[in-house]
């Protein structure tokens, strides 16, 4: 039994962390069209579709990431803020995620409890986004590092993993009217979480007379602006003006000056080339998505699946890019004064894209809604939720072996993303004495009861997206 298991952690290994998503998505995608009953041929032409798009979708991403990448680090380090935790990015928490026995054991239990629940009508989200299972995996590692329990790491890692499947069956209205993925869901750990908090902030914006009128998506924005209103036009300018508050001033060098430009081409290149890599993608993911929806309506009547895969594909539509490249020079002056927080932003403003997603969606793309949300809850309370497991993040990435300063305590933006994950892991530490302090546990239980509470009230939201008549 223990070989078999060593067996399946090793494929598992193989498929996550050394084929990659570009490959792993479509075999993934291949063997789910044939098992849905589509023919070989056709299957094996949108999985290779699929590989595609995802191949050009992670290429312009990181040619974003890396662009601003440099330009985000500079500002920090020019505004020299006065705080003592280091943003040192993502990678840190994949690090921990992998970087723990049992990581890839985690992945095939998520797996197998998301067949289970779909087989129990739980949830309708298959989830094959099987990458982004670290941030579940996250979860245990925080937990089995901490109290070396691996049966309460799984548990923890189990209700996460239950949460976001649910999210993403809630969500998936949106991803059919909104951005026309029909069949498709985002059970996205950094992500998803957020919804209920976006569409709780729209539902009060709406009640507010003159600030329900405020509306600026791209449409209004070229309509008004003509050419020059283009999203093109719009990543430029904005690249541009990162680039200047980057590197303008006195003394500045050619290089400098080349840098500035550079950048304004790439974010323009980002708003023009990612809805192209989403549509490619869209090409291989509608056949799949049909021929699983057409075997569901034949075999199970009145039941559907969505497929469950990464928030990734819906980071090119232009009001979030917009939002969340106007909001990373903003975030540097939120977090020196907000009270509580000690994080400096540096390496995770490049995938804002990620945090800002549910900022935008609930207002169909209402640009102004997205800054709102941002500036006045979503960047304080990722600062917040960042400061307040630095502690552990450090102390975890140094009993895993990864690559962090031995004397400086740091963190990652996007352990604040994990919104959902910071309440749980609050309790098991509490109930388990790892912290003890109440003042967090009560913090923990009262964001769990606001939480839920808001998601209940605006449980409805998301139907108001699908076409009068049509199903998700």
């Amino acid at each position: 039994m223990a070989s078999v298991i060593q067996g399946l952690d090793a494929l598992m290994r193989w498929v996550v962390q050394t084929a990659g998503v570009a490959v792993m998505m479509p075999m993934i995608l291949f063997l789910l069209a044939l098992v849905f009953g589509a023919p070989p041929g056709r299957s094996f032409r949108a999985a290779l579709r699929v590989g595609i798009g995802f191949t050009g979708l992670f290429l312009v991403l990181g040619m974003l990431i890396n662009g601003l990448s440099p330009a985000v680090q500079t500002m920090a380090r020019r505004f020299s803020l006065s705080l003592d935790i280091l943003d040192i990015g993502w990678p840190v928490l994949a690090a921990i995620s992998f970087g723990t026995p049992f990581a890839f054991t985690v992945f095939i239990v998520i797996f197998l409890w998301n067949i289970f629940l779909i087989l129990v009508r739980f949830t309708k989200t298959l989830d094959v986004d099987l990458w982004n299972y670290w941030s579940m995996a996250y979860v245990f590692s925080m937990i089995w590092v901490t109290t070396q329990n691996v049966a309460l790491g799984l548990v923890g890692a189990v209700i996460y993993a239950t949460l976001l499947f649910k999210l993403a069956d809630w969500t998936a209205p949106v991803l059919a009217g909104y951005f026309r993925m029909p069949g498709i869901s985002l059970p996205h750990g950094d992500t998803v979480i957020w919804a209920p908090i976006g569409f709780a902030l729209d539902a009060l914006w709406e009640r507010i007379p003159r600030l329900r009128e405020i509306s600026i998506d791209p449409e209004v924005i070229q309509r008004r602006l003509g050419v020059f209103g283009e999203s093109t036009m719009v990543g430029l300018a904005i690249g541009l003006l990162i680039g200047a508050l980057a590197y303008v001033g006195p003394g500045m060098t050619p290089e400098e000056v080349a840098s500035v430009l550079k950048l304004g081409i790439t974010t323009a290149a980002f708003m023009e080339l990612m809805p192209r890599m989403i549509a490619l993608l869209m090409e291989g993911l509608i056949p799949i998505s049909e021929s699983v929806r057409a075997f569901m309506t034949r075999r199970f009547p009145g039941r559907e699946l969505y497929i469950g895969l990464d928030a990734a594909i819906v980071t090119g539509f232009p009001p979030i890019v917009a939002t969340a490249l106007i909001l990373i020079p903003l975030a540097l002056p939120i977090a020196a004064v907000l009270p509580g927080n000690r994080v400096v932003p540096f390496a995770d403003l490049a995938v804002f894209v990620f945090l800002l997603i549910w900022a935008v969606a609930p207002s169909r793309g209402n640009i102004f809604r997205g800054l709102l949300n941002g500036i006045l809850v979503f960047i304080p309370l990722m600062l917040w939720v960042a400061t307040d497991t630095a502690p552990v993040v450090t102390q975890v990435a140094h009993q895993v072996g990864a690559q962090v300063p031995a004397d400086q305590m740091v963190t990652a933006m996007a352990a604040g993303f994990k919104t959902l994950s910071w309440p749980i892991l609050e309790l098991i530490w509490f109930l388990t004495g790892y912290r003890t302090d109440l003042l967090r546990l009560f913090l923990a239980l009262g964001y769990l009861a606001l939480y839920f509470g808001l998601w209940g009230l605006v449980r409805h939201r998301p139907q108001a997206f699908l076409p009068r008549g049509g199903a998700s």
